[in-house]
């Protein structure tokens, strides 16, 4: 059976964080396809996307080009709605029916995650991946509550890279060196589209 993994989030921009997630989600997971999915207007998150929608989208699909493993889903943007994942997993499931279906959620999402929209429901049709910046907390927020024995989940621990698109952001305003934080075609691609006030 194709395992399917779906790596959603705002990717604004995307950076080598994200990429070093999604490459250790395929290996240590045997996933055989990862599709990341750029939201459109994130339940439970307040900050506002700085990148248009079609920009965002060409970030990633340049990012990822190289690997034939990773796709890129328009799905959540041309929706123009809010991004609920069950809505995204049931499309999927619906495309990958005979697909195990898997989905990323990072740290401070799994808190959150009996506050999602559907949660018992989508539960039910997909698997989640933790992936642990810290190990011990996470076991901590997992072992602690009653919610996450009623789930499918697996704990993936990743080397610890404090990024975040806010100071990649930051650092583009303010004219700082971003290459090796994101990959050359995305760089290339935010300098030619004046992107974050480059």
């Amino acid at each position: 059976m194709e395992k399917i993994a779906l790596y959603g989030g705002s990717f604004d921009p995307i950076h080598i964080g994200h990429l070093i997630t999604a490459i250790n989600v395929v290996e240590n997971l045997d996933i055989d396809k990862l599709i990341f999915i750029p939201s459109n207007i994130t339940p439970l998150k307040s900050t506002s996307l700085k990148a248009s929608n079609i920009d965002r989208y060409n970030m990633i699909k340049l990012s990822i080009e190289e690997n034939p493993r990773f796709e890129v889903s328009n799905y959540e943007i041309n929706k123009q709605d809010i991004s609920y994942t069950y809505h995204t997993v049931c499309y999927f499931q619906k495309i990958y029916p005979d697909s195990e279906l898997y989905f990323i959620v990072g740290t401070d999402r799994v808190k959150d995650l009996h506050k999602w929209y559907e949660i018992k429901s989508l539960s039910k049709i997909v698997t989640f991946i933790f992936v642990a910046r810290d190990d011990e907390s996470l076991e901590k927020i997992v072992s602690n509550n009653e919610f996450y024995k009623n789930i499918n989940y697996k704990i993936l621990k990743l080397p610890i890279i404090e990024l975040s698109s806010t100071e990649i952001r930051e650092k583009i305003r303010d004219n700082k060196n971003i290459n090796y934080i994101l990959t050359p075609e995305c760089v290339k691609y935010i300098k030619e589209m004046n992107l974050y006030e480059f």
